[in-house]
């Protein structure tokens, strides 16, 4: 269950050194660490979207990170120029989330991707898929994933 929190803390993007261990003797202060959890969470859902990190720590998935709350969170994927069966990670923000809503950047780009092969992991908190998008698509196109709690 704590393993579980702190890995929904994390995905939330609060910064490593404002993560608070609660229940765990990290703080004499029960009511600051609730206070420190609850302002770096609200920071963490401040920022709603978030962009791609080229890293790569799984072979060659590229992984990003859903920004928002546990609740929903969104995250902006690249297009522009085609792309070609690129593998992606999304860590989510939560454990509960749906499927997501998928919105190009302008109208005249809907139809011009592909998501495949999409599933969720580990416990419902990394959403991978493999993108294709058409060439013609010009630099700097995105779409955006937008997830929410299940209904």
């Amino acid at each position: 269950m704590t393993a579980r929190r702190l890995l929904t803390l994390a995905a939330a993007g609060a910064a490593a050194t404002t993560l608070v261990f609660t229940g765990c003797g990290g703080s004499s202060d029960p009511a600051a660490s609730t206070a420190d959890t609850a302002a770096a969470a609200s920071t963490a859902a401040a920022d709603t979207t978030a962009t791609t990190d080229t890293t790569s720590t799984s072979g060659t998935a590229k992984q990003v990170d859903c920004v928002g709350a546990e609740e929903a969170c969104s995250v902006k994927i690249p297009i522009g120029g085609g792309v070609s069966n690129q593998a992606y990670e999304v860590a989510l923000t939560g454990t509960n989330l749906g499927e997501p809503t998928i919105t190009p950047d302008t109208a005249t780009d809907k139809g011009a991707y592909d998501l495949s092969d999409a599933t969720f992991t580990t416990g419902g908190s990394i959403y991978s898929f493999t993108l294709n998008s058409v060439q013609s698509l010009p630099e700097g196109a995105y779409i955006t994933l937008n997830f929410a709690t299940k209904k």
